[in-house]
């Protein structure tokens, strides 16, 4: 009698492929461009960055009046970015302080992401790139999470999955060792 395993070898590659993925516990967006870009083009770059709630309200960055800035990048394809969702709803309002912004933002259409957010019931602030990129927080893989200081400077990043729930305070985010 032939074991189920050895008879199929394609379900055996895929399922490897799925642990693969589930251990890495991030999805790939885009590929890293050739050319660098210096610090001074990436701040220039991320401070005309533009981006638009659920609901169309356009709104930027606001380094001048927050001290921190937590950017979250997810995409509705990113079964990484759904399954902290959860968690990242609870850690929330841990977050969400006067001296604080909190963004989660997607390339997707605005279509989508309301889609998205009707099939899920998320209850977070969604939001997506009206202008900017991944690219310009050089983000190449979700979800990651950006944070920067009131100069725009980043002081904190985590590609993958994080576990929010031990998350009580911005302070304790930012001393979270990749």
């Amino acid at each position: 009698m032939k074991s189920p395993l050895l008879s199929n070898p394609l379900r055996a590659i895929l399922g490897l492929l799925l642990v693969s993925f589930l251990f890495l516990g991030s999805c790939q967006s885009k590929k890293p461009t050739e050319s660098k870009v210096t610090s001074e083009e990436l701040s220039s770059n991320r401070a005309s960055v533009r981006f638009q709630s659920a609901n169309g309200e356009e709104f930027g960055l606001q380094p001048e009046i927050k001290k921190w800035t937590v950017l979250h990048f997810w995409a509705t394809w990113c079964k990484p970015c759904l399954a902290e969702f959860p968690e990242l709803k609870v850690a929330l309002p841990n977050f969400q302080q006067a001296t604080t912004q909190f963004i989660l933002a997607s390339e997707e259409e605005l279509g989508q992401i309301q889609s998205f957010e009707s099939r899920y019931q998320t209850g977070l602030n969604l939001s997506r790139f009206v202008k900017g990129s991944l690219a310009d927080f050089e983000v190449y893989a979700l979800p990651t999470t950006v944070v920067l200081d009131t100069e725009g400077k980043e002081i904190f990043r985590h590609v993958g999955l994080m576990e929010w729930k031990n998350i009580k305070s911005i302070e304790e985010l930012i001393q979270i060792k990749p």
